[in-house]
């Protein structure tokens, strides 16, 4: 990554995206105190905050007590936030100053540096030199004052860095939580063997706060990621209406709308997922839309080699049918066990933002929803599904129905369902087919009329393929 100075602007940036929409833009004289656990991100965050403002321009000046240059440089490169470069043009200093030096040689020499012209300081941390004042109320309160009048010294924007013990999540420095203009509390706790970040925002002064506590990752090349639920206090409304590619999915369904969620449930035994993908690429390609492909137990390969095969049965040649398939469908996989479930609703959101599909197609939900707390999980599916439905995005999941109430919490949230059981009767296995809107009573589909629309959906690919790429 090259290092390239943008065009210089007023105010400053938290360097993480999400974090510049909730607060505005800042303007000095501004503090903002970051507290946290240790390991919690709080040095990654200073030193972002850091980096970013010096890719504006501003000269930044990065004093730490106990971190040591070269290890924070290199491990900083790694995330992206190169200190490094920004040292060599001139746009930042490191300066660290030892712990054992006393509170008034340590503000000599601050002031001393100050004068250079810095308008960021980052300090990591005032926890270190405010303990050592335990005893002397005086100095304590002394020494905070200093730090409220930084900024305004400055003209800028101050950046303090104060640690908060493990289980803690109230800081003592009540007075320097006063004066700062705006509190991060970066936490961390194990959910499900696995580390999940929170970021609390206490306070941002002057600007509205719908959200108090933001899942977020610490990723290498990017940096801090934050994932900011937007709040959706109203159900999107539903628009685009979307033709179903068979006769039988139109009587039985009518149709679809951009931002529908259509469950598709299988028994837990059954061997599923081709026909319903042959059935998923007819709606993508009857429309021209994009269409991605998100399985939680197969590779993208099998998928993609699996559906190739399905749209050669009606006589298309293996590069056609691969040629339709790639132009349509992108395939990812996911293994749901690696991750906490924050971090997996994020894994899943970056993929959907980075491709930005019409369709989202989830595929093996059951695995998900068995590895998690099921009422968490529920509110986390929820809020999704509502989020894609702002995006107007169609998005079909695709599983086993493990039990009853899985499958029953699936249905609850969804605008269409096609259900799909097996009933066992004097040692004969009767498959049965049920189709359903909100509001509308279920209504059979026979397993002929599945095979016709498997058929129609089939050779419409075909007809599709042929006039897309014969001629090429």
């Amino acid at each position: 990554m090259v290092f390239m100075i943008h065009e210089r602007t007023r105010g400053f940036t938290m360097g993480v995206d999400e974090l510049d929409a909730l607060i505005g833009e800042i303007v000095s004289p501004y503090t903002i105190l970051i507290e946290g656990h240790p390991g919690a991100g709080k040095t990654t965050l200073g030193s972002s905050i850091c980096y970013h403002n010096a890719l504006r321009g501003k000269k930044c000046l990065y004093v730490s007590f106990y971190e040591d240059k070269d290890k924070l440089y290199s491990y900083m490169d790694k995330l992206g936030i190169r200190l490094t470069e920004a040292e060599s043009k001139g746009l930042l200093r490191f300066l660290k100053l030892p712990v054992s030096m006393d509170i008034d040689s340590i503000i000599d020499s601050l002031n001393k540096v100050i004068l250079e012209g810095f308008q960021v300081v980052v300090i990591d941390s005032i926890t270190i030199i405010l303990e050592s004042l335990k005893e002397n109320v005086e100095k304590r309160a002394w020494l905070l004052n200093y730090f409220y009048q930084l900024s305004s010294l400055v003209n800028g924007l101050i950046v303090l860095i104060s640690e908060l013990p493990y289980g803690e999540e109230r800081s003592s420095l009540s007075s320097a939580e006063f004066m700062a203009d705006a509190i991060f509390i970066l936490k961390h706790r194990i959910e499900d063997k696995y580390l999940v970040r929170l970021l609390e925002i206490r306070k941002i002064r002057g600007a509205p706060i719908h959200v108090a506590e933001i899942p977020f990752t610490i990723v290498e090349d990017k940096g801090i990621l934050l994932r900011v639920q937007p709040k959706l206090e109203e159900i999107h409304e539903s628009l685009e209406e979307i033709d179903l590619p068979c006769k039988v999915l139109r009587e039985k369904l009518r149709h679809l709308h951009r931002g529908f969620l259509v469950n598709i449930l299988y028994p837990p035994d059954a061997v599923y997922g081709s026909d319903t993908l042959v059935f998923v690429l007819a709606l993508a390609v009857k429309h021209d839309l994009k269409m991605l492909l998100l399985s939680y137990i197969t590779s993208p390969n099998v998928l993609r080699d699996s559906l190739v095969s399905s749209v050669a049965k009606m006589g298309l040649t293996k590069e056609l049918a691969e040629k339709i398939v790639d132009e349509y469908v992108v395939f990812r996989a996911v293994n749901p066990f690696a991750y906490s479930l924050v971090e997996l609703a994020m894994k899943e959101d970056e993929i959907v933002n980075s491709i930005d599909p019409d369709i989202v197609v989830f595929h093996g939900v059951h695995v998900p929803m068995g590895t998690n707390n099921i009422d968490l999980y529920f509110k986390e599916l929820y809020r999704q599904m509502l989020y894609y439905k702002t995006r107007n995005k169609i998005v079909i999941r695709i599983g086993s129905c493990i039990n009853d109430s899985s499958c029953n919490l699936h249905s609850s949230i969804a605008d269409a369902t096609i259900k799909i059981t097996r009933v066992i009767k004097e040692d004969k296995i009767t498959t049965l087919i049920y189709a359903y809107r909100r509001f509308v009573e279920p209504e059979a589909i026979t397993s002929s009329e599945l095979d016709d629309c498997l058929r129609e959906c089939l050779n419409f690919i075909r007809v599709k393929a042929v006039e897309l790429y014969s001629r090429n």
